[in-house]
């Protein structure tokens, strides 16, 4: 340190000297990195939130001269974030709000009363089986059944993959025919 210069001054110089390597690192692989994680997320919207904490978190890194690998090292940490985004999303409830599908199908498009009892009743016994299913295969049956969205859109609502959507949709219909003992409900 020379005479004059401060800690705080050469943590200043270290934190520059980390920004000029990040901001090489993110003009070097940024694209690269882009493409990388597009391909592992399921909601492409997630790609520049996702990219900007990689590279924070190589921001952080103490010692990035050190670094024999810059590009390995980016990508094992965009690993790990996704990783950590995977666990994130989850843990977090779905929130698809199916009861608007339920107060739609309440309104019953006949006039006779005798048909909107039957129907009402219909419905009563729909919000009945679904209430034994777990709330992510539920929302996947009355989104793909009564909402009228394809498999992969289901997938996309639950944040899962269209094999995970159509595995949630088998196991739904597979516990309403369990349920109706062999009836079918009108739909389904």
């Amino acid at each position: 340190m020379l005479m004059g210069d401060s800690p705080l001054r050469s943590v200043r110089v270290g934190i520059s000297g980390n920004r000029n390597f990040v901001a090489s690192i993110a003009a070097r692989y940024g694209p690269r990195l882009r493409r990388f994680l597009a391909v592992r997320l399921r909601n492409a919207d997630d790609v520049p939130d996702l990219a900007q904490e990689v590279f924070l978190r190589l921001l952080r890194v103490e010692g990035y001269e050190g670094i024999r690998s810059p590009e390995a090292y980016l990508f094992t940490i965009a690993s790990h974030v996704i990783h950590q985004h995977a666990v994130r999303r989850a843990s977090e409830p779905v929130s698809v709000d199916i009861s608007e599908v339920f107060s739609e199908l309440r309104t019953s498009a006949s006039d006779d009363p005798p048909d909107q009892a039957a129907h009402a009743q219909q419905i009563d016994e729909l919000e009945r089986i679904l209430a034994h299913l777990p709330v992510r295969v539920a929302t996947a049956l009355v989104l793909h059944r009564v909402a009228g969205y394809s498999v992969q859109e289901v997938g996309d609502v639950l944040g899962v993959s269209r094999e995970t959507a159509k595995k949630y949709l088998a196991r739904a219909v597979e516990h309403c025919r369990n349920m109706r003992s062999g009836e079918s409900i009108k739909g389904l």
